[in-house]
């Protein structure tokens, strides 16, 4: 048996992650415990969509179990790796204050975990809120490596709920489904392993957007529609890329054909070669009636106060974006990425990889609602939903089936459907935010030579880096180039100018680390020397009062001008931290970059993260 060195350390104190800052630290008041979970990595067959496949399992189900926390616990988490394939888990959205080793990021913060060998991350709950964890390797979050985190809050919401409802009854009620909340984890999904799709694209120079079905904590279906089906769901700009070349139609997935996908190669681009991809990944829908998700949610009969439930929407997309809806009941949003915000009620909500959206809403006529998943990305009609089975206790249920406020494209269905605009989440409390930073680092988001190519600024990060000695143990001070940038720590307070060329796709920006501000977003060129002077220039553009604090939030996607996004970010948490696409194969193409942050504050890796090894 190949046991890591690290897990000998399984019952060592909690001294290291004392470490984390005291501002975040939970009070002496509050009871905190360690929790400890081991989760077991393995490659079988499953059925997800009614389709089998191999995939990743962990602890033998997908999506991966809910690790529930609460706020100020000491979390340490075993992988066992009994797949056949290195692998590595990123925990999305968690800060990991001081602790940058149990970060996930192969190449970074850790060397993959090797199939038979095991791997201890640790790290302290310094959040509340939504979260996620995934596979950071290769395409692996494509074939199922994730799965959700809960962190239940410390401090008594009262006061946020009491701005959607001044009830007792109901602001009790909401409290008992923040216990009781429900992870949906929202995903595309291919028939094909990432492997194979990576292998076809490197080939063929052609990134393969065209997906088999949508799941919602791991289950749906295929739905294949007809052209006459498929014609009112085309969108102006499907039509003009079918129009690129002639006599094309939408394929029986509804995915824009790879021959169109060609078409957009630049003549700098490496020529894409549509002929090598095997026709099944874009065509032979075949319908499948597999189980969807269902959420059963019981009223009891003697309860008088309402039923309120709280969901946690997290977009575990590999590409797409989704507009999300419940049919007939709308969704109070109280959290981005777990950070509370001003409650906001709304029937559809825009999602994209990587975010999370904590929402509750009170049910009062027992019905079975669907929960209804559209994409909204140019390259495929795709949709899929789930099941909110709401009963009531002698009471007859509803037979009638549920109104929808979007349509399979994530259309409104009626002309007064209110659509949540990221832009306008304000954190709650209200928090001030600097007004002035130490430095600006602009950043080109662009496609590379190839159509499977991306990179920040002029190079693709090539992939080879996540196989080398983890940077953390290695710092390179001085390294600054096209995927690199070393802030000091003289510089508290940082804006990054993420800037989209023209016709380009949206890109969902996440960073590792700290959470940041979105302070400025708009189209055209960035000509200004600073955040300050664009601001003062075009203060419409800017929010510098109460902006969404997120961890993955996207660009604007581009046309004829250029787009750009502006985010306020403090550099308070020493380590070596990754900014990438959220979109799985703009990572893998090279769309990623390293910020080396306040080395000179780090604290020392532990021995046993710096002479961890496994070689089995």
């Amino acid at each position: 048996m190949v046991v890591l060195s690290l897990t000998k350390a399984w019952l060592w104190s909690n001294a290291l992650l004392s470490l984390a800052s005291a501002l975040t630290l939970p009070s002496p008041n509050n009871q905190t415990q360690t929790k400890k979970f081991e989760l077991t990595v393995t490659w079988e067959k499953g059925a997800p969509d009614g389709f089998e496949r191999e995939l990743f399992k962990i602890n033998g189900q997908f999506p991966g179990p809910k690790l529930e926390i609460n706020e100020g616990d000491a979390v340490e988490i075993l992988v066992k790796n009994r797949s056949p394939f290195n692998t590595s888990l990123h925990y999305h959205g968690i800060e990991m204050l001081n602790t940058p080793w149990s970060d996930g990021t192969p190449g970074l913060s850790q060397s993959h975990i090797q199939p038979g060998c095991e791997f201890l991350y640790k790290w302290k709950a310094t959040q509340h809120g939504s979260y996620w964890y995934h596979s950071h390797t290769d395409l692996q979050f494509d074939d199922g490596l994730y799965g959700p985190i809960i962190i239940h809050p410390k401090d008594d919401p009262t006061g946020l709920y009491s701005l959607v409802t001044k009830d007792p009854a109901s602001l009790e009620a909401i409290k008992s489904a923040e216990k009781h909340r429900y992870p949906v984890m929202l995903g595309d999904w291919r028939h094909v392993p990432s492997s194979v799709v990576t292998e076809i694209s490197q080939k063929s120079h052609i990134d393969l957007l065209c997906f088999d079905s949508v799941l919602v904590n791991g289950k749906g279906k295929v739905d294949c529609l007809t052209p006459e089906q498929q014609a009112p769901l085309t969108t102006k700009a499907q039509q003009q890329l079918l129009g690129r070349v002639n006599g094309s139609t939408l394929t029986d997935k509804s995915c824009l054909p790879p021959q169109v996908l060609a078409a957009l190669a630049g003549p700098q681009d490496v020529k894409p070669d549509p002929s090598v991809v095997p026709r099944e990944i874009f065509y032979g829908c075949q319908k499948t009636n597999a189980a969807l998700d269902v959420i059963k949610v019981v009223k009891s009969k003697n309860c008088e106060q309402d039923k309120w439930i709280m969901l946690d929407l997290i977009g575990a997309f590999s590409m797409i974006t989704a507009q999300v809806s419940l049919d007939e009941i709308p969704l109070t949003i109280v959290a981005a990425d777990g950070n509370w915000i001003e409650p906001i009620t709304t029937e559809s909500i825009p999602i994209t990889s990587g975010q999370r959206y904590t929402v509750i809403a009170r049910l009062e006529k027992p019905k079975k609602y669907t929960l209804r998943v559209s994409s909204t990305a140019d390259p495929q009609v795709l949709f899929g939903s789930s099941i909110v089975d709401f009963q009531v206790e002698g009471q007859t249920q509803s037979q009638e089936p549920s109104v929808p406020y979007i349509n399979e494209r994530g259309v409104n269905a009626t002309s007064d459907v209110a659509v949540f605009v990221p832009a306008q989440a304000k954190p709650f409390p209200p928090a001030p935010i600097p007004q002035t930073v130490d430095a600006t680092y602009k950043v080109v988001m662009k496609q590379g030579e190839a159509l499977n190519l991306w990179a920040f600024n002029s190079t693709p990060r090539p992939q080879e880096l996540d196989d080398v000695q983890p940077l953390l143990l290695n710092p390179q001070p001085g390294r600054n180039n096209d995927w690199t940038r070393t802030i000091p720590a003289s510089q508290k307070w940082v804006d990054f100018v993420m800037i989209q060329p023209k016709s380009g796709p949206s890109h969902p920006v996440h960073f590792h680390g700290r959470h940041f501000y979105v302070i400025g977003q708009g189209q055209g060129n960035f000509t200004w020397n600073s955040v300050a002077e664009a601001a003062a220039a075009a203060p419409s553009n800017f929010n510098l009062v109460n902006p969404p604090l997120r961890d993955t939030y996207p660009t604007i996607q581009t046309q004829q001008q250029e787009s750009w996004l502006v985010v306020r970010r403090p550099n308070d948490n020493p380590g070596v931290w990754m900014i990438h696409c959220h979109i799985q194969s703009h990572l893998k193409g090279g769309m990623s970059m390293v910020l080396q942050e306040s080395l000179e504050t780090m604290p020392q890796v532990p021995k046993e993260y710096r002479d961890s090894k496994c070689h089995p």
